[in-house]
């Protein structure tokens, strides 16, 4: 599975609305790609924001990064960032604990997203 972290987002003064479209239009890009597992965001009790992509295996991510819109999208993210940070990474080791036993598998399923 390949794990996309994003966070620190600032947005420029003024550039809220741009943003919100932005998200809506590449929202349900990203949830088309074969591969796409999940997207969540969280917000912690000091305000900090982390966002969550998960994908199947590295072409789903690689086509992502390299879809039209999306692309479309880094190449104005100056006109509506002030910042934020990425990272990204192949899981090396995934595991569930239960009843005091680990059990080794791919955890894939327990992060599908579900449509309503």
């Amino acid at each position: 599975m390949i794990i996309s972290l994003f966070g620190e987002v600032v947005v420029k003064h003024g550039k809220e609305a741009e943003e919100a479209r932005l998200t809506d239009k590449l929202s349900p890009i990203l949830r088309s790609i074969p591969g796409f597992v999940s997207s969540k965001n969280y917000r912690a009790d000091d305000g900090e924001e982390i966002g969550i992509i998960r994908m199947a295996w590295r072409e789903a991510f690689d086509a992502w990064v390299n879809e039209g819109s999306h692309g479309s999208a880094q190449a104005i993210a100056d006109q509506i960032y002030e910042r934020f940070w990425v990272q990204s990474a192949e899981t090396f080791r995934e595991y569930t604990w239960e009843n005091g036993k680990r059990i080794d598998d791919d955890l894939t399923s327990l992060f599908i997203e579900r449509q309503p």
